[in-house]
């Protein structure tokens, strides 16, 4: 626990608005919010990862792959719920367990095509590049048409609680798409299993 420095928290609801049961559509014959984890489970660069879930369906798929994961309150379920509220609530609760990182990153269950390589990029700039230069700060994943996607937020423990917006946002390209529709679902699905 003492050496949870960087930790990855992945919000995954059981259903979606949009599309229905969106986090365990299958990728490579697992549940689309496993196909994600797995790949940071082989980084060198973050400490520990953790889903956090309001459904005890999630939880017993977390329990069979060996997922640490936070129970949270139906209320931050609900679809008015921002994310970042989710990671307050799981940052929280590690802290009940004598776990507080200095880097936070929140990674998406609906973006699987993220590559590792990417992810860990993102965290070195972060750490080398922004952390020594600014107290508040946060980088977010951008797609290649310059909005953000959702794919992954990397922040220090402080930037997470902060009620303002941040004055020293870094930014990283990446090609991920995030999953909202059945469209993109099969779109996606068709891309990764061919590699």
């Amino acid at each position: 626990k003492k050496n949870m420095k960087t930790i990855l928290i992945m919000p995954v609801k059981f259903n979606s608005s949009r599309l229905k049961y969106k986090n365990i559509l299958p990728i490579k014959n697992l549940p689309m919010f496993v196909y994600s984890l797995k790949k940071v489970d082989k980084s060198k660069k973050i400490d520990g990862f953790f889903v956090s879930t309001e459904s005890q369906k999630i939880i017993d798929i977390c329990k069979k792959y060996n997922i640490n994961y936070i129970k949270r309150p139906a209320s931050l379920a609900k679809p008015n719920v921002e994310k970042q509220e989710v990671i307050v609530n799981a940052l929280k609760a590690l802290k009940r367990k004598k776990i507080k990182p200095s880097v936070v990153i929140s990674y998406q269950a609906n973006s699987p095509e993220t590559r590792l390589k990417d992810l860990e990029k993102a965290i070195y700039f972060f750490k080398k590049k922004m952390l020594p230069n600014y107290p508040v700060k946060e980088l977010i994943s951008v797609g290649k048409d310059n909005i953000q996607n959702a794919a992954f937020r990397i922040m220090t423990y402080k930037a997470a609680f902060q009620k303002t917006l941040s004055t020293k946002i870094g930014i990283f390209f990446t090609n991920a798409i995030d999953i909202h529709t059945k469209k993109d679902y099969k779109k996606i699905k068709k891309r990764i299993e061919k590699n």
